[in-house]
């Protein structure tokens, strides 16, 4: 099998070795005098100090030879085009190399880059990124410092941007995303400082089809007066993920393609603070027909909120994703006085995962059963961790419910 492999074409063995980090792509060179050239028509190039053997003990201080092997990599590989070009560096690292990698890599076309720098401090881009015409993805998972063009094409062929921002600019967002003429996916991890002024986080694309947006806010105070507002222009986005740890101020507009939305809220304290933000937390959803809710800590009393903002809905997911104890006021269910507009006359699919059982859980599914009028299936999904005898007791409990819809399935999971 050995020899009938290494008759294949350099171009296919190329491309099988271009699935394994480049680390033991270039070890293949050892195989044989077949093998010694393979490696350097590689066009996926991925670069992580974590894999060098025998790493120094502290954090630290630099990975020996890592530098000198991406550069002898670099110099060596002769592909036509870069397609992906990956670097994650846990170690403190000289940045004047990393731009020469990164320009190098700019230089041969490149379509995807990847950075992750953890020991620096805030990077600053290079120019040439921001007026690329081959880079299509680019994943920055460290702090960078952005200075996109004030004018004129930004990123003219980007489609997949995930990027981390601080010490927002009140113009810096709207400015450089709605000057993206090809963006339809973009992730944006957003540190928010409740000391600072009022900051207005404003994403514009008429091209945007997927948006995660996670937002931290830096202050140890639960309960101080957040003055964020986060206003979302894109008339053509089909998806929207918003992770949040704290409450803040929601506008959407022109959300006439929206279908689908994650709305994950990690706020530990919401039953102390969610009369002071019921009108501006959640946004209004009115074409939405797919709807997940990470409740975390935020507890169910959230739920009529989003629920009430989403008339068009079909399908609800809820998660109990809880990772720390939490006390049944914060998680308790309280009922609101107008049942929602969409479990009156559209919701027709319901899934509640992480189910253990508690009586706030059966009231949140025996309130959904009754009112909801058109529901065909309702899914509850138990922790593993729910005893045998746990489970048929919750069964006989829920099968003698009354339901608003005659035909309605209730499975246990």
């Amino acid at each position: 099998m050995g020899y009938r492999i290494s008759d294949l074409p350099d171009a296919i063995l190329g491309r099988i070795v271009s699935f394994l980090p480049t680390k033991n792509t270039v070890a293949t060179s050892v195989l044989s005098r077949r093998w010694k050239h393979v490696w350097t028509s590689l066009a996926n190039l991925s670069f992580d100090d974590r894999l060098c053997l025998r790493p120094p003990a502290s954090a630290y201080v630099v990975m020996p030879g890592f530098v000198d092997f991406v550069q002898t990599v670099l110099l060596r590989t002769h592909p036509g085009n870069i397609d992906s070009f990956c670097l994650h560096c846990s170690r403190p690292i000289d940045l004047s190399s990393v731009n020469f990698w990164l320009s190098s890599a700019l230089m041969q076309s490149v379509r995807e880059l990847q950075l992750y720098l953890g020991q620096q401090n805030r990077v600053q881009l290079l120019e040439t990124i921001y007026t690329s015409t081959t880079l299509e993805v680019l994943k920055l998972d460290s702090d960078c410092v952005i200075n996109a063009p004030c004018v004129g094409t930004c990123f003219p062929t980007m489609k997949v941007l995930h990027m981390q921002l601080q010490n927002l600019d009140n113009s810096l967002t709207e400015k450089m995303f709605s000057a993206c003429p090809c963006l339809e996916e973009l992730s944006v991890h957003a540190y928010f400082d409740a000391d600072d002024s009022r900051t207005n986080f404003i994403i514009a694309s008429s091209t945007l089809k997927h948006f995660t947006l996670t937002v931290v806010i830096d202050t140890d105070n639960h309960f101080s007066e957040i003055d964020h507002t986060v206003m979302l222009k894109a008339p053509n986005l089909q998806c929207l993920h918003i992770i949040a740890d704290r409450l803040g101020s929601y506008v959407l507009e022109e959300m006439h393609c929206l279908h689908e939305a994650v709305v994950h809220i990690s706020y530990a304290e919401w039953s102390q603070a969610v009369d002071q933000c019921y009108d501006n937390f959640c946004p209004s959803f009115s074409e939405l027909t797919f709807l997940e809710v990470k409740l975390a800590g935020s507890g169910w009393r959230v739920l009529p909120i989003i629920l009430h903002s989403s008339p068009n809905l079909e399908r609800l997911l809820v998660d109990k994703e809880c990772w720390f104890e939490i006390t049944k006021e914060q998680f308790g269910w309280i009922e609101s006085d107008c049942v929602p507009q969409c479990l009156l006359q559209r919701v027709k699919k319901i899934e509640i995962i992480r189910v253990q059982g508690d009586e706030d859980e059966q009231r949140v599914i025996e309130y959904f059963l009754q009112q909801c009028k058109c529901l065909e299936v309702m899914i509850i999904n138990c922790k593993a961790l729910i005893f045998k005898n746990q489970r048929k007791h919750l069964r006989q409990r829920l099968s003698h419910l009354k339901r608003g819809c005659d035909g309605s399935e209730l499975l246990l999971l």
